[in-house]
Formats: C-alpha cells, sequence, structure tokens
C-alpha cells in the first residue's frame, strides 16, 4: 500500500488540522476510487453520502493526544454496504491489489 497517502488541511471543530489520507490512484478500479473519496469527503466535511458523521474525540482525550505526541484518530460508522465501511473498501483494496 506504498504511496496511498497524503496529507490535506481541513478546519475541524474550529481549529485547523492536518489530515493523512488516502490517495485516489487512476489505477484503482472504481470501487475502490469511490470508497477513498467518500473517506476523504467525510473526513474533511465531516458527513459522508451515506449519511455517516465524523464523531470526535472530546476535549480532553484530543488533548491527551496532543500532550503524548499521538495522533488524533476520527471515528465514522458508515452505513452497511457504503464503499468508505472499512469492510467494504479493505475487500475491495484487497481484491484489487492482487
Amino acid at each position: 500500500m506504498s504511496g496511498r497517502w497524503d496529507t490535506t488541511t481541513a478546519v475541524i471543530d474550529g481549529q485547523l488540522a492536518l489530515l493523512v489520507l488516502p490517495v485516489i490512484r487512476e489505477t484503482d478500479p472504481p470501487e475502490v476510487r469511490e470508497g477513498i473519496a467518500r473517506r476523504r469527503l467525510t473526513a474533511t466535511t465531516g458527513q459522508c453520502p451515506c449519511g455517516a458523521v465524523r464523531n470526535m474525540p472530546n476535549r480532553a482525550q484530543r488533548r491527551a493526544d496532543q500532550r503524548a505526541g499521538r495522533v488524533t484518530r476520527l471515528d465514522v460508522a458508515h452505513e452497511d454496504g457504503c464503499p468508505a465501511s472499512d469492510d467494504s473498501l479493505l475487500r475491495l483494496i484487497a481484491q484489487a491489489d492482487r
């Protein structure tokens, strides 16, 4: 999965954030490109077309992550069948990388 990540900035809860996001590659099948596009959209805007929303850790957890030098992970519960869901996207990427 080398070369599958890049960074972008977004304003989240009024704070400028640096996001590490998967890259959409032209060589990926359309289903993988759609899943990755939805993940990027959800990370930057907070909502996926499937209706899932970005859940931010609370302020105390974000500050604890910052003090410890950890990356704060965002949680998104995509609908079943959404190409951006963990199960769907991991399966699609595994099939494409064969």
